[in-house]
């Protein structure tokens, strides 16, 4: 009997050193396809389904790597990505028990890759912008399941919160930056918004900026900055531009992120076909001005010859701040260093290549994506070949704006 209690207490020990030792490291390594698991009501995740466009809730049991946290919140998510048999999911720890969270998570995305035939997209856009230096969320692959029943492959993703914030901008003095006013870009639909000033009325940019902290606060202390910053960046003429908008906008930190983007050939971002779209602006603690964070770059990888100057004429922003001469040379140099670092040990080939690997089973016996394993290979060969042409064409094109030698191969 001793000896029975004994191995019992054991046990007990090692599963917690297991428990323990796992972290948010862990849940978002990109070196892991992980597997997730979700234990509900059936009826409750058939109603999920049916009522896909609708924001909804339902309680879950969560199962990842030996680890289980009962009793957490799901929901559809998604804009053009809703989908009644592959939902993707937002999933919220303290949904129904108050302060819980799960591995130090309090939430995270279950992207349903139903827009990216390739599934490598966004997760390979956002290794490229922390590679470089620019906020954005760890991503990584998941095989999830309901019930015991493979739903599919899906993007397990960081959700943009303060823990984040804490993680990207770290501490000053001890004091965790990360209770600054932070804020989701919402796309309006049909009504695309290129940095215009929209009038005085806060009201005009409520809906295009949900406020994520410091939700208590006056509209004013909240949207009162914004609405300033977009009426100066409209008002402010060029010999003035910097040092009126630098205080409120870091102009280095947002040339170098739309540079990036740009390099990555992203169609629907902040200079998006349809006007801005998909990320998040971050004003920083106890300061006026603001930044971005990169969020959902899943249409990037359009072409290798993607302009690298598409449609910033069209934003007002992007316009009057790459009127200034250096910083348009800051953007050139900053789209020709995405390309170096791209090519450097033929990283980002690699690690598409690497994450294919990982992720082809969990594709090809994915039954619920909306495309065949026909265009998911033809989608890899594409993608494969892309870093190549777009480095290639990425550095001709910045000689050219730049009037510097050409490398070898440029027409």
């Amino acid at each position: 009997m001793w000896r029975h209690v004994t191995c019992a207490a054991v046990l007990l020990v090692v599963m917690a050193a297991t428990s323990a030792a796992q972290t948010s490291d862990d849940f978002f390594s990109p070196d892991t396809l992980q597997r997730v698991e979700l234990w509900m009501n059936s009826k409750d995740w058939d109603k999920l389904k049916q009522n896909f466009k609708e924001n909804d809730y339902y309680p879950a049991d969560l199962v990842w790597n030996g680890l289980t946290t009962r009793n957490i919140g799901i929901r559809s998510r998604g804009l053009g990505s809703r989908n009644p048999t592959k939902p993707g999911l937002r999933v919220d720890m303290d949904r129904y028990a108050a302060d819980q969270t799960f591995i130090g998570i309090k939430s995270f995305i279950l992207d349903n890759l139903t827009q990216d035939a390739s599934g490598i997209k966004e997760t390979t856009a956002m290794r490229l912008f922390a590679r470089l230096g620019i906020a954005a969320p760890r991503e990584t692959h998941t095989r999830f399941y309901v019930n015991g029943e493979y739903i599919g492959l899906y993007g397990l993703v960081e959700s943009i919160d303060k823990d984040l914030l804490a993680r990207v901008f770290g501490s000053i003095n001890g004091d965790v930056q990360n209770d600054g006013y932070l804020f989701e870009y919402n796309y309006v639909l049909g009504s695309p918004w290129r940095f215009e000033h929209l009038g005085a009325s806060l009201d005009a940019y409520k809906p295009r900026f949900s406020i994520k902290t410091n939700e208590t606060k006056s509209d004013a202390h909240i949207w009162g900055p914004i609405e300033e910053l977009v009426r100066l960046v409209n008002d402010t003429p060029t010999a003035g531009f910097e040092a009126t908008i630098n205080p409120r906008l870091d102009l280095a930190a947002f040339v170098k992120y739309i540079a990036v983007q740009n390099f990555a050939a992203e169609n629907d971002g902040f200079v998006g076909y349809d006007g801005m779209n998909n990320f998040y602006f971050y004003r920083l603690e106890n300061r006026d001005q603001h930044v971005f964070i990169a969020w959902d770059d899943d249409n990037t990888f359009l072409g290798a010859d993607f302009p690298i100057t598409a449609r910033l004429d069209e934003n007002v922003l992007s316009r009057k701040t790459l009127e200034l001469p250096q910083y348009r040379t800051q953007y050139f140099n900053a789209i020709n260093d995405a390309a170096v670092s791209a090519n450097d040990g033929d990283w980002m080939r690699l690690e598409m290549e690497r994450q294919f690997d990982l992720i082809s089973d969990a594709m090809n016996a994915d039954t619920a994506k909306p495309f065949s394993n026909t265009e998911f290979a033809a989608e890899r060969t594409r993608m494969l070949a892309f870093p190549a042409a777009r480095i290639s064409f990425v550095q001709c094109e910045v000689a050219k704006q730049l009037g510097t030698a050409k490398p070898a191969g440029c027409q």
